[in-house]
């Protein structure tokens, strides 16, 4: 794998249990993006001191991206790059109106 996309609960959370696969993901150079279940909703990591973990352990919040929008982008980007961090930067730039501004 090349990438990982969560489909986290609420503003964007997983179980704690998950965390050491995740920092193993980050050590082997995998993209961590974040997306929410939630219809309407919207991710972010900063609220909760959960979230706060997940953004040291390097997962990307990808806003109101909805999870099936997120992981084609995230094909279409590692199509276009290997470089995590110009990765990032496609994810985080909204080329078809993937999510709102």
């Amino acid at each position: 794998y090349k990438a990982i996309i969560f489909e986290g609960t609420g503003l964007g959370h997983i179980g704690k249990s998950m965390y050491e696969i995740v920092k193993k993901a980050k050590e082997r150079g995998l993209f961590l993006g974040m997306t929410s279940q939630c219809i309407d909703g919207r991710v972010r990591l900063t609220v909760y001191e959960s979230g706060r973990d997940l953004l040291e352990l390097g997962v990307v919040p990808l806003s109101d991206m909805i999870p099936e929008t997120a992981l084609v982008k995230a094909m279409w980007a590692l199509g276009n790059t290997k470089n995590i961090i110009e990765m990032k930067d496609l994810m985080l730039e909204n080329i078809a109106s993937e999510f709102s501004d």
